[in-house]
This record gives C-alpha cells, structure tokens and sequence, in this order.
C-alpha cells in the first residue's frame, strides 16, 4: 500500500481521508539522459517512506492571494521586469530561508551588452529595441533525502502594457482597466512560493528543487535565450504557465510567426482604371480568405494548427511601427491603398516537417494571389517574412513518461475535478528554446488565470491553490523513491 496520505474534499466542510492505495506498477522510475546530464537516473520505490500531510489544509489560498497581490503592483513589461526580479527573489528567499535557499539574478543584461548589433537585435525586446534590465533568476534548494529532482519554472515578464489596478471580487481578481491583470505570470511565481512554504513549515523531506523565473518570455524569449544549462538540471521540470488548473500540458508547437506585406500603386479612386492600380487592402483581405486564416483560427481540415493575424493595417507606408515593432500603414483619405501589413504567427503540432510544409504552401500561395491580382493591371510586390524555418520547434512528451505520471498521481489525489492530461495548443515558447538547447522537456502547468493577454483577464484564487495542492502531491509522492545510482 502506498501511505502516502492526502485529505480530499469531498463537499463544504467536509473532509475525508483518501489514501492512495495504488499497486505500483512504478517500483522503478527512469529519467533518460539530456545534454545537461549525460546519464540517465533510476529510482527505486521505498515502501517505507511515508508523509502524512493534508494538503487541503496544508495550502493556504490567502498566502497566495496576497503573495499575488503584492506582485501584481511590480512594473514587468518584457525586458522591463527588474523591479518584478527583485521581488520574486525576496518572496522566495524569505520563504525558503529554512530550507537553505541559494538564489541569485544572473548577469543577462551585461552578457547581452557585449554583443554584436545584429545579435543585440534578436535578443532585445520591442523587435529590436529595448534592452533587457533584468537578468533571469536562479534559485538552489539542496535536497535532504535521496529523490528525484525537481525544476520549477515561470517568467518574470507580463503582456501588460501600463498598470492602473485591480480589484478582487471573493475568488477572483479582475484588472480594473483596460489593461491584461498580469497573473501570467506571477501566479507561477506565487504559487511555488507556496510549495516551497508547506514544504518548509511541514519539515517535508524533499530531494532537490530548482527554481528559474525567465525574462523576457512574452516577447524575445531572452531569458531561455541565454540561460545557463546548471539551471535547468533536474529530473522533472516544469513550467508553472498555463491556465486551467485541472490540466497538464505535455506539448510545445512549433511556431512561425512574421509579417506579410503588399505594395501596389496609388491612385485616386476616379483614376483606377487609367492608372490600371490595385487595392493592397484588397489584396490582403484575399491572402488571408485564402490562405487558411479562418475565425476560429484553425486551417480547414487541421485541429492541432492555430493559425492567425493578430495585427492588420491598410494605407500607405511611411515606415511608421506600433510600440512593440509591427509595421503600420498611415491613413490617408479616399485614394486606392498602396500597401496593407499583416503581423502573423502559426502554431502547430502535426510535427515540425508538416509544420514546414504547410508553411511553404502559404508562402506559395501568396506569390500566386499576387501574380494574379497584377496581371494585366500594375505590379504587386508581397512578402511573407518567418516562413523559412521555425522560430521554435516543437516537442511533445511521452504521456507513459516517469514525469506525467506522477503529476498524474499527484493532481488526482488532490483534485476536485477531473485531471486532463493533453497535447494541444499551449501558450508560452520557453519549453521550445529549452529543448533546443538542451534536450531537456518542460510540462506546462496551470495557474487558474483565464482570458490571458487580454483586457479581460481574471485569476481563480482556489485554482490557484489546486495547482500548490497538485504538484505539491506529485512532489510528495516521487520522494517516495530512492536513487539506485
């Protein structure tokens, strides 16, 4: 029997004990080998091990409300999150102080001042513009028992643009302008600050855990650009960034993103005909009709692609940019529109060769709609940029995998809802970048915030505390297993 014990609620002010009396298929857990660590790790089942904790009790929403709370007021643009940095390092260091915490915020910003322009350009924020002040944060706890390792992750930057509040309305709080509220991602900072503040007020034996809040992931990606790999060693990682509380996220898409752009000849409206000109608005409203972009974002015929336009502009070109880079046409009245832009980006987890493919045949086809629209008439220049390979390439991890299955054991054992374990689309590309670079595979996690990147972003503070509940079992139940290295 396993004597792990958990309480699970059952109804309002109803607890009952629920062990987990699984038959362990799992006397043995393998972690395969990745470029950080070249040697796989193997773990037995000790059935002498055993915690008795009732997470129920254990987490306490309101520490994470008002951990979230405090961090929500920090300024966290991309490649402006310092002042978040900062923060995210005192919560955890006064959290963890028990535990020997180790944490320190690496040197990004001076790395990336010493490089070339043209790399400078992939690195900075605002396509190109703004340099990263903040490095990532790198946080060590050593471990007391012989266990499996854990890495949790999250970012430090938020999609909002300027701050003017919240308000909390019992278990939610919702922005209180027209502004996304920011949860994404300081709820992943708060809810590991929990984790790790029942493991240390509990006295739980653990193995050890390593933290990484990466910058820059709503925008360049610098953080997992540049990273060092120590910090991402461990046997399970995850990354605390998604949004349902009741599912694990096992998939990272491969993405393409860019801009098209048509350029055509002006002309008064009375003079089309004598001019023989061509409506770029036209043109581009045609290659998006065209080309799979569809309202509910999905290309006919393929589920597991998310394809879209989250920018469009029409008029003329004066080299005009919004605040984070795109192009934008400037308005002029009543004449035939030179030139319209698209910012663009696909997600896909069909496999990165089909992702290629169906990337190639957009391009193809735009080249063929342009042809078509100048023939007999003048030309039509158009141009899709970030279609010639992926900006990151996408992974998804084994469900038989020794990580899933014990968030599995862990989120089921705490859950009030259904588990949902899934390979579908995911926000968040830092998994890709830490795969690519080190052949190591993140599982996304939720933090219970909903409506992200948008002005009407909330965040469930209870889902946020199944989340704490969730890993916390899963934790508690892989420290159940002994190293037989």
């Amino acid at each position: 029997m396993n004597k792990l014990q958990f309480h699970k609620l059952l109804a309002p002010g109803i607890l009952a004990l629920s062990l987990l009396q699984t038959v362990y298929a799992d006397d043995r857990l393998v972690f395969p080998a990745s470029m950080i660590d070249t040697q796989e790790h193997a773990y037995e089942l000790d059935r002498s091990r055993e915690f008795k904790i009732d997470l129920m009790q254990a987490v306490d929403p309101e520490f994470l409300a008002t951990t979230l709370l405090s961090l929500l007021r920090q300024d966290a643009r991309s490649c402006r999150e310092s002042a978040n940095t900062r923060k995210a390092k005192q919560i955890l260091d006064d959290t963890a102080k028990a535990l020997g915490i180790r944490s320190n915020i690496d040197q990004l910003p001076a790395t990336v001042a010493s490089f070339s322009d043209a790399r400078k350009a992939e690195i900075y924020c605002d396509n190109g513009k703004t340099a990263p002040e903040s490095g990532n944060l790198i946080a060590y706890i050593p471990g007391n028992i012989s266990a499996p390792s854990w890495n949790l992750s999250f970012h430090l930057d938020t999609n909002q643009l300027l701050f003017d509040g919240f308000q909390r309305e019992g278990d939610i709080i919702r922005p209180a302008a027209g502004t996304p509220l920011g949860a994404d991602d300081k709820a992943g900072i708060a809810i590991v600050a929990e984790i790790l503040r029942v493991i240390s007020e509990h006295q739980l034996p653990h193995g050890e855990i390593r933290i990484v809040g990466l910058i820059a992931e709503e925008d360049s990606a610098a953080g997992a650009q540049l990273v060092e790999a120590d910090a991402f060693r461990g046997d399970i990682l995850i990354s605390i960034d998604g949004t349902d509380p009741d599912e694990i996220g096992r998939a990272a898409p491969s993405m393409y993103n860019g801009f098209i752009t048509v350029r055509t000849h002006t002309s008064h409206p009375a003079s089309v005909d004598e001019k023989q000109s061509v409506s770029a608005c036209a043109v581009g409203a045609q290659i998006l009709r065209e080309t799979g972009f569809r309202p509910d974002a999905h290309p006919p015929g393929h589920p597991n692609v998310v394809l879209h336009s989250y920018f469009t502009s029409c008029g003329l070109d004066k080299g005009l940019e919004t605040a984070k880079g795109e192009p934008i046409a400037s308005y002029q009245y009543n004449t035939i529109s030179p030139f319209w832009t698209a910012a663009w980006q696909m997600r896909n987890l069909e496999g990165n060769a089909a992702a290629q493919t169906m990337v190639d045949r957009i391009a193809a086809d735009i080249k063929r709609i342009c042809a078509q629209a100048g023939a007999g008439r003048s030309q039509v220049e158009c141009e899709i940029s970030g279609a010639d390979s992926p900006k990151l390439s996408g992974y998804v991890v084994a469900e038989s995998a020794a990580s899933i299955r014990m968030l599995k054991k862990g989120f089921e054992a705490t859950a009030q809802k259904p588990l949902r374990i899934t390979a579908k689309q995911f926000g968040g590309f830092n998994g890709n970048l830490i795969k690519a670079r080190f052949d190591e595979e993140m599982i996304i996690v939720g933090t219970g915030a909903d409506q992200i990147h948008t002005n009407e972003e909330k965040i469930s503070i209870s889902g946020m505390a199944r989340v704490a509940r969730g890993v916390l079992a899963a934790m508690l139940e892989s420290y159940r297993y002994r190293s037989v290295d």
